[in-house]
C-alpha cells in the first residue's frame, strides 16, 4: 500500500511539475552539433546530459558508414536474426569485439536493456539465486525476475554482506553475483577485485554490466573489469553502443557456449528483430576509431572530468562517490532538483535531472555527463551557472 500511495505522488509530481512550467523532461531536439543541441524555445544548448563520453556519435566516419549501411543493406534486418540471420556487417561487430576482449564469444542485441534482461534470464532458473546490487541498472533486475530465480539483494557495494547471502544461499544449484561496472547515478564503481574473489571462493557466476565504462575505462577500454584486472574472471560482460561507441544497442561478451544458449534460447534476442544495418556500420566505424585513437580520447576524458571535478567541489558541490566522467550533483528535494534544471536551460545548458524512482526519495541530482569533446571555456561556463544555482536555490 505505501508503493502505491509513493507511485501516486509520484504521478502527481511529474504532472504538476509541467503545469508550473520547471518540468525539464522531454525536451525536444531541434538539430546536434558536436557539443550544441538546438531546443525550443531555449535555443543553443551546451549538452552535458548526455551519455556520448568520447563524442563518436557526432564523428563522420560513422555517419559515412551508417549511410554505406543502408545503401547496401536497406533500413532494417528482414526478422528474427534466428531465421533469417544477420548481416555481414553485423557479423564483422562481433567478430570485432571477439578480437578487443581477447577471443570472448560476442553476440549483438537490439538495445542494452535486451541483453541485460536476456543474458541473466538465461543464465538462471528456478533452482538458482541471483544476488544483485542494490542500485543495478533495472533491465537487471528485470531479467532476474524473469529467470524465474529466487532474488536476492545486497546494500551498494558491500561484499560483507554479499558474503553472508553466498553463505546462505550454498543449496541453490546456481549463484549468479550481478553488479553494474560504473553505476549510472552514482558515477562510482564495483569493487569487482573483491567480487571476483567471493565468486571463486563460493563457485558463483558473475555479470557485470559495463554500459557505462566499456569503450571509457580501463588500459583498452574494456571497462571497469579491465581497471581491476578480473576481465577474464567475469563469465558474462554486458555492454551497449548507445554510450560510449556513439551508436545504438546492446551487446554480450561471454563463453562459448553461453553464447550459443544466448542465440538459440534467449527471447530478448530470438523475439526481437536485430538492430538496423544503418545501426551496425556505426557502431563497427565507431570500434575501428576506438582501436586507433582510443587512448588519447580517453586521457582527454579523463583531463575534462578531473578539471571539472575539482572546480565543482572547490566550489561547494557534493558530488558522492563519483570516480568517474559521471558526476553528480547533488541536489536533495525533488522539487528543488527539477526546477535547477529547468533553471540551467535557461543558462544555456543542459544536464539529466534524476529523481525517485530513479534514485532514492529525497537524493535528487543532476547527473552530468562530461565528454572528452567539452572544452575549458564550456567547463568553466557549467561550473559558473551550477555555482550560481547552488545560491539561488540553496542546495
Amino acid at each position: 500500500m505505501a508503493m502505491k500511495a509513493d507511485l501516486t505522488a509520484l504521478d502527481d509530481s511529474y504532472l504538476r511539475w509541467e503545469q508550473e512550467g520547471v518540468s525539464p523532461f522531454f525536451p525536444i531536439v531541434e538539430s546536434n552539433q558536436a557539443n550544441t543541441v538546438t531546443i525550443e524555445p531555449h535555443g543553443e544548448l551546451t549538452m552535458f546530459g548526455s551519455c556520448d563520453y568520447l563524442g563518436l556519435s557526432q564523428r563522420p566516419e560513422l555517419k559515412r558508414a551508417a549511410i554505406e549501411a543502408i545503401e547496401r543493406f536497406g533500413t532494417n534486418t528482414y526478422a528474427s536474426q534466428l531465421i533469417c540471420g544477420h548481416t555481414r556487417i553485423h557479423h564483422s561487430v562481433e567478430e570485432k569485439l571477439r578480437k578487443m576482449s581477447g577471443g570472448r564469444a560476442a553476440i549483438m542485441f537490439p538495445s542494452g536493456m535486451s541483453a541485460s534482461a536476456g543474458s541473466v534470464s538465461a543464465l538462471a532458473g528456478p533452482e538458482d539465486v541471483v544476488i544483485n546490487d542494490r542500485l543495478s541498472h533495472s533491465s537487471l533486475f528485470m531479467g532476474s525476475r524473469l529467470s524465474g530465480a529466487e532474488v536476492r539483494t545486497f546494500p551498494h557495494n558491500s561484499t560483507k554482506r554479499l558474503e553472508t547471502l553466498l553463505k546462505q544461499t550454498g543449496d541453490k544449484r546456481r549463484r549468479v553475483i550481478v553488479v553494474d561496472g560504473l553505476y549510472s547515478a552514482d558515477g562510482d564503481y564495483a569493487p569487482l577485485d573483491r567480487i571476483v574473489e567471493l565468486a571463486e571462493a563460493y563457485d558463483a557466476k558473475v555479470v557485470v554490466d559495463e554500459a557505462h565504462s566499456f569503450g571509457s575505462i580501463g588500459p583498452s577500454g574494456l571497462g571497469v573489469a579491465e581497471h581491476f584486472g578480473v576481465l577474464d574472471k567475469i563469465d558474462v560482460l554486458v555492454g551497449t553502443m548507445s554510450k560510449t561507441l556513439g551508436s545504438i544497442g546492446g551487446f554480450v561478451l561471454t563463453h562459448d557456449w553461453f553464447e550459443r544458449q544466448l542465440r538459440y534460447m534467449s527471447a530478448s534476442y530470438t523475439s526481437s528483430r536485430g538492430s538496423a544495418p544503418a545501426v551496425a556500420g556505426a557502431t563497427l566505424a565507431s570500434l575501428d576509431l576506438l582501436e586507433r585513437q582510443g587512448d588519447e580520447l580517453r586521457a582527454r576524458l579523463v583531463a575534462n572530468t578531473e578539471k571539472l571535478t575539482a572546480a565543482l567541489r572547490e566550489a561547494g558541490l557534493d558530488l558522492i562517490n563519483t570516480r568517474s566522467h559521471i558526476v553528480p550533483v547533488l541536489v536533495g528535494d525533488e522539487d528543488r532538483t527539477v526546477s535547477v534544471a529547468k533553471w540551467l536551460m535557461g543558462q544555456g545548458l543542459i544536464v539529466a535531472p534524476f529523481v525517485y524512482p530513479h534514485v532514492p526519495a529525497g537524493s535528487g541530482r543532476l547527473r552530468v555527463g562530461v565528454s572528452s569533446r567539452h572544452t575549458q571555456d564550456e567547463l568553466d561556463h557549467l561550473v559558473g551557472a551550477l555555482t550560481e544555482a547552488k545560491t539561488k536555490f540553496g542546495f
